[in-house]
């Protein structure tokens, strides 16, 4: 699959992560090393905790945070050294205790779909170690991000669980 993507169509208040990939990040086939893949996706996973309000301030602020649970990853086109990239964000699903995202990450040169990550964290109580129900505000918050997520096209890609 080697799919176009058009400029950024997602939630405008996510600004996209920009990278150009350094020779340390890529293996003996000169490609962008997987270990390096999922770096990039993480850096773009705390940018859109950050733009959700429930990164590392929400963290520090209410001892509170998210934890991965699941995640599958898309390898989908080659990434060289020197390759400029952006990593599109996309707030699907909200329950109680968790969210469920994904993360395009797209050649600046060619606009080609290069992988892509699908995520579901969970809400954490740092202080107990437990998993904790989102705070009414937040919740509200969450839910207003992800209104619309079902008609954006990147969702026939979507392959973990979506339930409540």
């Amino acid at each position: 699959m080697n799919k176009v993507i058009k400029p950024y169509r997602g939630h405008s208040f996510i600004q996209p992560l920009v990278r150009r990939i350094v020779p340390e990040w890529t293996d003996y086939n000169a490609h962008l090393n997987v270990t390096w893949i999922s770096y990039l996706f993480d850096l773009a996973t705390d940018n859109m905790l950050d733009a959700l309000a429930i990164g590392e301030s929400y963290a520090e602020r209410v001892c509170h945070s998210t934890f991965a649970l699941e995640a599958h990853i898309r390898y989908l086109g080659e990434v060289k050294e020197g390759d400029d990239i952006e990593i599109h964000s996309y707030l699907i699903a909200v329950d109680n205790k968790r969210i469920h995202y994904f993360h395009e990450m797209i050649g600046l040169e060619n606009r080609r779909l290069l992988a892509s990550l699908e995520q579901i964290s969970i809400h954490v109580d740092l202080s107990a170690g437990l998993s904790a129900e989102w705070p009414d505000d937040v919740r509200k918050r969450l839910d207003a991000a992800a209104e619309g997520a079902e008609g954006l096209s990147l969702c026939k890609a979507i392959s973990l669980h979506r339930g409540g």
